[in-house]
């Protein structure tokens, strides 16, 4: 007779699933990515005890954990490089990257990003990738004359940089006059003249 197995015989179950247009397939209610090339393909899905490997055909095209119910498993390598980089530039990241560019940078996409970290991410980043066309400096001092106004939008300083205003500074408010006494006593008292006493009487 043969030995037994070293390994304990798995069951496995199989299953197709449809690759849909966010590189994820959703297998028993788990999400796993799959190479965006495969993006509106039905692959073949081999559930294992741990391990989920999709096939098209007889070639593996890819292998994951297996997640529980309602988890997401997703490696940022199967989204296309453009996709990839926007996620990974996460607002931690845009915070650091606006630090390095400028004082007004970092302070525009600070007032951005905590209105809505990821509503504004988008912007956030675009921001950031103004000073490979426009510089540091010029970013910096658009930054400035946005936040100025009230309005430190994507759309805002790269309007700024396009029509050239960012080297206008924005005048300051002029300061408060101070209201000051009208002088109720004449002439003489304000020039601090005495009256003689035989007028006075």
């Amino acid at each position: 007779m043969l030995a037994l197995p070293t390994t304990a015989f798995e069951i496995v179950t199989w299953a197709q699933a449809k690759v849909a247009r966010d590189c994820h397939v959703q297998v028993q209610s788990s999400f796993y990515s799959i190479p965006w090339r495969y993006v509106g393909q039905t692959l073949d899905v081999r559930i294992g005890k741990v391990i989920v490997r999709f096939y098209v055909g007889a070639e593996l095209v890819k292998t994951h954990l297996r997640g529980k119910p309602g988890q997401r498993q997703t490696d940022w390598n199967d989204y296309p490089p453009e996709k990839a980089a926007f996620f990974l530039r996460t607002p931690n990241w845009c915070r650091e990257q606006a630090s390095q560019l400028g004082p007004h940078v970092r302070a525009a996409v600070d007032e951005l990003l905590d209105q809505h970290h990821l509503h504004h991410l988008r912007q956030s980043q675009g921001i950031i990738r103004l000073a490979e066309t426009y510089g540091e400096v010029r970013l910096d001092a658009a930054c400035q004359r946005a936040m100025a106004y009230g309005n430190p939008r994507y759309r805002t300083i790269k309007t700024i940089l396009e029509k050239g205003l960012d080297p206008q500074l924005v005048e300051p408010a002029p300061p408060a006059i101070a209201s000051i006494g009208a002088y109720l006593r004449g002439p003489d008292g304000l020039l601090g003249l005495t009256v003689p006493e035989e007028i006075s009487a």
